[in-house]
Parts: structure tokens; C-alpha cells; sequence
């Protein structure tokens, strides 16, 4: 490859990078819960993006691939972390604030209430759930991110709400 194609390489990959980078984070976040986890899970996609990028048979699905690349990382992250018991999950308790009022502390409740329900759903239906709802991105998106038809996320995502709100009933 000649100097002006590696520098066109580099270049086409710091742009996607740019224009991915929020949304990688965001995923990651979505999963893992704690920001510090979600940048080094967003620093470690990309970086496994760009050893594999010449790999990349159509690069206008770059966006689709790194945010599946994200998506794993973080789900393996998660489930390293489930089984060592030893990372702090206070993440997941919210601490009314005490200046806040009886409105701000219900919900904080609710709010921790939801996600202590939706941590109870099944991981199929947790994961279409987040990225759907929580990252507010489209099926065909999410689809493309879990390795699954539009069909079936969105099947899932339907059987995840109804669950949910049995549970929060």
C-alpha cells in the first residue's frame, strides 16, 4: 500500500471514529452502567476496529460493526463482573438527595424500581430492551447489532415491555 493510501486509510478511520465515537459509548454505557467501564469498553472497540478495519468488506456498514463490536465487549465485560462478584454495584442504588423533595425521591424510587426489573428480564429481552428503548435505536439497527431479524427484535421487544409492566403493576 503506498503512503497516500494509508494515509486515506487512517484518515477514513479517524472520521468514522468521530462520527461513532458518542454512540459507542453510549451502548457500552447502556449495558455496563458506569461510565469509566462504558470509556474503556468504547477505547477498546475501537481500537479492535481499526486492527481488523482492512478486514471490513463494505465500510458503510462500519457504523453497524463497531457498535456491535461495543456491544459484545460490554456484555462480556458484564458477565466477567457477574461472575468475579467482586465489582461495586452502586451504581444501581440511587441515593435520595437531600435536597431534593418527596417528588425527586419517588422518583428515584420508580426509577430504581425499573431497573431492578428489567435487570430481572431474561438477557435476550434485557439487551433488545436497552438498546431499543434506552439508546433509542431503530430494529433494523438493533438487529444488526445482535445478529438477529428485525422480526425478532421487535417480537422481543414487545414480550419485554409486556414483562415489564406485569412487574411494575
Amino acid at each position: 500500500m503506498t503512503m497516500t493510501g494509508s494515509v486515506t486509510r487512517e484518515q477514513s478511520f479517524s472520521d468514522r471514529v468521530t462520527e461513532n465515537q458518542r454512540r459507542v459509548f453510549q451502548i457500552a454505557y447502556s449495558v455496563l452502567g458506569n461510565a469509566a467501564d462504558a470509556e474503556e469498553i468504547a477505547q477498546e472497540a475501537f481500537l479492535s476496529a481499526y486492527q481488523n478495519f482492512a478486514q471490513l468488506r463494505d465500510a458503510e456498514k462500519f457504523r453497524a460493526w463497531v457498535n456491535r463490536i461495543s456491544f459484545r465487549m460490554a456484555l462480556n465485560r458484564q458477565r466477567g463482573t457477574r461472575r468475579r462478584m467482586s465489582r461495586d454495584t452502586a451504581w444501581q442504588t440511587l441515593q435520595p438527595e437531600v435536597t431534593g423533595g418527596a417528588g425527586s425521591a419517588n422518583a428515584r424510587l420508580l426509577v430504581e424500581q425499573m431497573r431492578q426489573q428489567m435487570a430481572a428480564l431474561p438477557e435476550k429481552l434485557r439487551q433488545v430492551l436497552q438498546l431499543s428503548i434506552v439508546e433509542e435505536m431503530e430494529a433494523a439497527d438493533v438487529g444488526a447489532i445482535l445478529g438477529i431479524p428485525t422480526g425478532t427484535v421487535r417480537s422481543r421487544l414487545h414480550a419485554a415491555r409486556k414483562l415489564l409492566l406485569e412487574a411494575m403493576q
